[in-house]
């Protein structure tokens, strides 16, 4: 259960294990690698599973540092560097996605492959515009107990549900308000072009306001795009509909392994 340790900076919780292909998984604000349990627990014996708390959530700490998207991309490369690990795919849920696109627009030399899970590339829509403004007047008003049962019964039930909810509430809510302000405003559809790996978008079918994304990120993204939706699935891939994501995790993985070997063959 390491941290990162530079100097001056903000310490990164993560955590680690398995051996394999490594796989970092990278949440929406405020709750935490805990949102990957199953991913890790199905993936482990395949995957080196790589999952964080972003700065100022969870065991993560916070500095003086402005809040950016740059910033924490760049927590993610401090998380790798310590880690030991030079390439990696990465895997964003949600607004977590944002982290991810910008972390591989910056560091294409460090990603073998994105996976963004109910992913977009700006907001421009009135459902998810509305659904980051209600974050942040919640968040402004410190409606932590709220926020942290809305998300907590959206996602878990028992005590998953009960450890997700206090996860939640660790995050103040002046940070969570900034961080989904961060969000709200995070543009990079006119700069997919400068992703180098392969991509994977995995949809719910139930989650039909973020559906039109896809199409944004198939006429901007100049590298190989593959869009896949999970039958009977909501917004919530990564706990409720695990068994079946966690399949088409690994089946990408593979397959972008097995290109990449092409490639190298080739040349």
């Amino acid at each position: 259960m390491p941290w990162t340790c530079d100097r001056d900076q903000a310490g990164i919780y993560y955590e680690i294990k398995g051996r394999g292909p490594s796989i970092l998984f990278i949440h929406p604000p405020s709750m935490g690698h805990v949102t990957f349990r199953n991913q890790t627990e199905a993936l482990v014996d395949s995957h080196t599973i790589m999952v964080i708390d972003i700065r100022g959530n969870g065991r993560s700490g916070l500095d003086d540092t402005p809040l950016s998207m740059e910033l924490l991309a760049d927590d993610i490369r401090r998380v790798l560097d310590h880690a030991g690990i030079r390439r990696t795919f990465i895997c964003g849920y949600s607004n977590g996605g944002s982290i991810v696109q910008e972390f591989c627009i910056r560091y294409p030399e460090r990603t073998r492959g994105m996976i963004l899970l109910g992913g977009f590339s700006e907001v421009n829509s009135f459902l998810l515009r509305n659904e980051f403004r209600s974050g942040i007047v919640a968040a402004r008003l410190k409606k932590m107990r709220t926020i942290s049962e809305v998300l907590a019964a959206a996602h878990e039930k028992g005590g998953k549900r009960k450890e997700l909810a206090e996860y939640v509430r660790r995050t103040s809510p002046s940070l969570l308000a900034d961080l989904y302000e961060l969000g709200l405003h995070y543009k990079s559809t006119d700069r997919l072009h400068h992703i180098t790996c392969p991509v994977l978008l995995v949809y719910g079918q139930w989650d039909y306001y973020v559906h039109h994304y896809r199409l944004i990120f198939q006429k901007k993204l100049k590298v190989p795009c593959d869009v896949i939706f999970i039958g009977k699935a909501t917004h919530q891939l990564p706990t409720k509909h695990s068994k079946v994501l966690n399949r088409v995790i690994h089946e990408f993985i593979v397959k972008s392994i097995k290109n990449e070997r092409k490639k190298r063959v080739q040349q």
